[in-house]
Order: structure tokens, then sequence, then C-alpha cells
């Protein structure tokens, strides 16, 4: 079972990461259980190459060679969709990550920092955040608990990236997309 505390191994070359998140989250209880996908349904997750480089490998080896063909698509059209739109319209449009199949993430083990380090006490919260049009539409508590799923998530995304070598960030489906025109080339 997948649980919040179960953080993964995506940083194999830097286990400090999946030490810092577990003690962060360890006095802390989580609603995040596996097909609890509320958080993957949003625009940015940024990554950096080598973790997009370890999330295509790992896709890639986990589904048929038709599956990865409708996923790599799939990454493509969202990838330029989101391209194409100001950063206000595409931040305010549900997008589904490519990765989630059968509301599980295909990935999880080496799942991005950013998706590692989302965790919730109130799973109806989150469900609500999905599917609010603003963060105003949220009640009072709602919001409360949104802010501080940011701030936590923001706080372990800034100390997991200085204690590894990091690039550029860039969002998943961007960088997914730059990857697999790569490896088509070859």
């Amino acid at each position: 079972m997948i649980d919040a505390n179960d953080t993964g191994d995506n940083t194999a070359e830097c286990p400090q990461v999946d030490e810092l998140i577990a003690a962060a989250t360890a006095s802390h209880s989580f609603a995040c259980k596996r097909g609890c996908s509320w958080c993957c349904h949003q625009l940015i997750v940024m990554v950096n190459h080598a973790d997009g480089e370890a999330i295509l490998d790992a896709a890639e080896a986990r589904m048929s060679r038709e599956q990865f063909r409708a996923f790599a698509v799939t990454v493509r059209r969202q990838a330029r969709e989101i391209d194409s739109m100001p950063y206000e319209d595409a931040e305010t449009r549900t997008w589904t990550c490519p990765l989630l199949v059968d509301n599980q993430c295909i990935v999880y083990d080496v799942r991005p920092i950013a998706c590692r380090s989302v965790f919730s006490s109130d799973a109806s919260c989150c469900k609500a955040m999905l599917e609010a049009e603003r963060f105003d539409d949220l009640t009072d508590a709602q919001q409360a608990l949104a802010t501080e799923i940011g701030e936590r998530a923001m706080s372990l995304q800034i100390a997991a990236n200085d204690l590894r070598p990091i690039d550029a960030p860039i969002e998943l489906r961007a960088l997914l997309a730059r990857l697999l025109a790569r490896r088509a080339e070859r």
C-alpha cells in the first residue's frame, strides 16, 4: 500500500532527500493513500532533467509499447496546449497527470520531488481544491489547509533541492516532451 510516509527511492544519488521528507512528515497523520489522486490534476509540477529521465525510463519500462505510445501522445498534446496559452489560463484548467493510470501514479517510486512533498490531512479538502474555480470559493478552513499544504510542500522542495545538484527546473510535461523528442532522434 502506498502512503504519505512511503517516499520511494527516486533520489538514489541523494538519499538525504528521502530522509528529509520522512523526518518532516513522521509526526503527522495524512489522508494520502493509494488511489487518492486529487493532487495529480494540476498544472505546475516542476522537475529537473535527472528526475525527468528517471520518470521517463520508469514509465517506458512499466507500460506496454501501445500504452507508452499513447502516453507520449498525451504528454506532447498537453505540453503543446500548455505552451500555447497564457499561463493564467493554463493554471485555471484541470490537467490530469499523464503518469496517472487508474488513479495511481505509475512511477510512484520515482515521482518528482514536487509530488513527493505534497501531503494532506483531509482528502475532501484536496477534492474541493481541485473542483473550486477560485481559491476564494473554498471555505476558510479549506483555504487554511490549502495554504498549509502549499507552504509545507514548498519548504520541503526548497530543502530537498539544497541537498542535491539541480539544474534549471522545468514543468513536467514540457520536459517529458523534450526527452521523448530526443529519444525519437536516436
